[in-house]
């Protein structure tokens, strides 16, 4: 794992999630569990998901263990805090995980499939930066079609818009006033934005 590309905050953060015994009913995702993987940039945010419900107030109290948690937000199947000025979200995510889980240091990682995977979802209702300089990435690994077809094989039950996640795909423009995060490979963001145009451009649906 690329360890380097997470912060010195983030990686005390989570040393100390891994000695509960929660976090192991849990993977970490998201862009975090991304860069770990690729090592192109940093990242911060902890963002862990569970194929089962959970009680977050249960959850909450192991946590409480690990450190002082603070702007503490619960919801069914949601929970949401800080740790030494770290996000963190731990989420009921009941998707089924195309590849298996990947063990390390006593926490699960998605694979970078299900991340890409996701990240097509993410990136349909929010257009950060980070999340086209992540599929600038992954389109480098998969195929657009591979994608959009394990798409399909992952959310069975979830009705999206293809046509609607393309064109998010190429909209950049609220992406475009935020500052790019630090790379740990060399990327240019119009390079970016013109090879994500070539491979949406592309795809046939």
């Amino acid at each position: 794992m690329f360890t380097n590309t997470l912060p010195a905050s983030t990686k005390k953060v989570l040393f100390s999630l891994k000695k509960t015994s929660t976090v192991q009913d849990f993977y970490l995702s998201g862009g975090t569990g991304l860069a770990l993987q690729i090592g192109h940039r940093e990242s911060q945010d902890l963002d862990f998901f569970s194929e089962k419900d959970f009680n977050a107030e249960l959850l909450q109290k192991e946590l409480s263990k690990a450190g002082h948690l603070e702007n503490v937000q619960l919801e069914k199947g949601t929970f949401n805090c800080f740790m030494a000025g770290i996000q963190i979200q731990f989420l009921y995510y009941p998707y089924k995980l195309l590849e298996e889980k990947i063990g390390w240091e006593n926490i699960f990682v998605s694979s970078i499939l299900d991340i890409a995977c996701t990240k097509l979802l993410t990136i349909s209702s929010r257009g950060n930066k980070k999340d086209f300089i992540d599929l600038y990435f992954l389109l480098q690994i998969y195929t657009l079609p591979f994608l959009f077809e394990k798409l399909e094989e992952k959310y069975t039950n979830l009705n999206f818009d293809k046509l609607h996640i393309l064109k998010s795909l190429v909209y950049f423009e609220d992406a475009q006033k935020q500052p790019a995060p630090r790379m740990h490979k060399e990327i240019n963001w119009e390079i970016v934005k013109k090879e994500i145009k070539k491979k949406v451009k592309d795809f046939k649906i």
